[in-house]
Formats: structure tokens, C-alpha cells, sequence
């Protein structure tokens, strides 16, 4: 007999299989968000006009030495040079993003059939996916502009739509 601190129930069934999936896809979109406020904020910390002031060895041991700085999502979101509303907008996503991947999958070992309450995670899981799909959508909007790029032809509200249904695998 193992202690019971060690993984004893390794059954998968089908109903487990698809609440792992979305349990990883919910994953993937909250480190993504994370990531993107990681670069939005490395990037606003080096003003582009300083760039041709540097040679082009000088310019990536810099960019290296800034990437290679770890901060927290707390810390870049406020280190943001945005209004207040888009600040507290990604801090909802980031306690979305904290609670996905600190605390959703607690006790989520084994065979979820008789563990947990299907209904309860499947209406939990979509409200914290469309808070980070809100700050991921305003996070890449504000990318995309850095980058001079151009911003989507959809709405947040269809984003967050497009990625919740992919979380939930619809």
C-alpha cells in the first residue's frame, strides 16, 4: 500500500478525457495572455527612437538582457503606459489567468467522473476564459499597434466568443 500523497487512480474515460482538454486549452490561452503582457511591457521599456543610436550588436545584447529580466504579470501590466481602465481590464484577466493556473485543476487526478461536478467546472471555466480572452484581445490590440500592425476585423465580444467555444472544445 502507497501513501496517500502518491497518484493511485490513473483511469481515463472519455468524460475525463475532454476535462483535461479543457483544462490544457485553458492553460495554453493563460500563459499566452501572460506571455503577450511580458513582451508589451519589455517593449515599452525601450523607446524605438533610441534603437538607431545603437550599433546592431549593442541594440540585441540589450533586447537579450531586457528579455532575459523576469517579472511578474502583476508588474508588467502596471508598468504599462495605458489608462487605468485598460489596466484594471488585464488585471481581471490576470486573477482569471491565476485562478486557471493556480488553483482550477486542484484535485483534478484520475477519474473526474465521480471526483468532481461536471456542471460546476463547465460554467466556472467559460467566465474566467472570457475574462482572459478580454485582456488577451487588448493586450494584442495594443501589440499590433506598437508593431504598426493592423488590428482584426472582429469584435472582443467575438473573440471572446471564438475563445471560449476553442476552450471548451465547440
Amino acid at each position: 500500500m502507497s501513501p496517500d500523497i502518491f497518484i493511485e487512480d490513473f483511469e481515463l474515460t472519455e468524460n475525463t478525457e475532454e476535462l483535461h482538454a479543457i483544462l490544457g486549452r485553458s492553460l495554453i490561452i493563460s500563459t499566452r495572455f501572460d506571455n503577450l503582457c511580458d513582451v508589451a511591457a519589455k517593449l515599452l521599456k525601450f523607446p524605438i527612437r533610441f534603437a538607431s543610436l545603437l550599433s546592431e550588436d549593442d541594440y540585441k545584447k540589450f533586447i537579450k538582457s531586457i528579455f532575459e529580466k523576469f517579472s511578474n504579470l502583476n508588474n508588467n501590466i502596471n508598468s504599462l503606459s495605458i489608462g487605468q481602465k485598460e489596466k484594471d481590464m488585464l488585471h481581471i484577466a490576470r486573477k482569471a489567468r491565476n485562478e486557471v493556473v493556480h488553483s482550477l485543476s486542484i484535485g483534478m487526478t484520475g477519474c473526474l467522473d465521480i471526483k468532481i461536478d461536471e456542471c460546476d467546472v463547465k460554467t466556472h471555466i467559460p467566465s474566467l476564459i472570457a475574462q482572459i480572452a478580454a485582456g488577451d484581445y487588448l493586450i494584442s490590440a495594443i501589440l499590433s499597434i506598437l508593431n504598426k500592425e493592423p488590428l482584426p476585423n472582429y469584435t472582443e465580444s467575438q473573440y471572446k466568443r471564438k475563445v471560449v467555444e476553442w476552450v471548451l472544445g465547440n
